[in-house]
């Protein structure tokens, strides 16, 4: 799916917090942002940090899907986008899900084998469907 979002400027950023801080529930996210106006943060180390706009890139977030499929050694960032009062902030967002009835677990080969430099690993995720996520 493709999600267009639109960000006017907002004449009083002390009034609103941001938009809702969130995770992707999917697999990949593929975010082509404004290339001049900020506005989203990523919590990292328990600290909200600007994603600098830079021209001609392309912004990739993992979602919870990769989490529970890495057994949680890739991570899905918590994200918002904060309201600026200098200019219009333009994204697009293109998600790449898996099918709704697509069975979503730890990845056995990570749990069930010794892999070169990895220790065998428990599930940290319980196995579910991705519709029912």
């Amino acid at each position: 799916g493709t999600k267009v979002s639109h960000y006017p400027p907002c004449p009083h950023p002390e009034k609103v917090n941001a938009l809702r801080a969130h995770t992707d529930a999917g697999g990949v996210v593929l975010l082509f942002q404004d290339d001049e106006v900020k506005g989203l943060q990523m919590l990292k180390d328990g600290v909200w940090t600007d994603v600098q706009p830079l021209k001609n890139a392309i912004v990739i977030n993992t979602g919870d899907q990769i989490e529970v499929l890495s057994n949680g050694r890739y991570k899905s960032i918590l994200h918002r986008v904060v309201p600026q009062t200098d200019g219009q902030r333009r994204s697009i967002a293109s998600f790449y899900n898996p099918s709704l009835k697509a069975t979503i677990q730890p990845a056995p080969q990570l749990l069930d084998a010794k892999v070169e430099n990895m220790v065998k690993d428990v599930a940290k995720y319980p196995k579910f469907v991705f519709g029912d996520y």
